[in-house]
């Protein structure tokens, strides 16, 4: 497994209400896929450290770390190659993906006090 590319951001809503929803049972929840939960997407949640994360396709693991900021919560996202593939082929074929992970980010960021209820 390799990280190929990682963004940070902070969403103005205090850690110890987001901390509830790192659970396996809120976790979906949290990442909106409760509403529509692609086929085949896995979630998993790591409460201790503060780690939800979601993979699917053949090559795809998202990583999300939740942690206190002074401003909130900060959030750090990685998406890692779990193919086996080459990380070079999969950069290519998913620069659009990588591309924009900082704006993903940035709006999931930006809509994560409207998810926390």
């Amino acid at each position: 497994m390799t990280v190929l590319g990682t963004a940070k951001a902070v969403a103005s809503v205090p850690f110890d209400q987001v901390q509830p929803f790192l659970t396996e049972a809120r976790c979906k929840h949290l990442l909106g896929l409760d509403r529509a939960n692609p086929a085949g997407v896995s979630v998993d949640a790591d409460p201790a450290a503060g780690t939800v994360g979601m993979q699917g396709q053949y090559w795809y693991r998202g990583e999300y770390t939740f942690g206190p900021h002074p401003d909130g919560t900060e959030i750090t996202y990685r998406i890692v190659n779990v193919s086996g593939s080459p990380d070079a082929v999969i950069r290519l074929w998913q620069r659009k993906v990588l591309n924009n992970q900082q704006r993903d980010l940035d709006a999931f960021a930006a809509d994560l006090p409207s998810r926390l209820h």
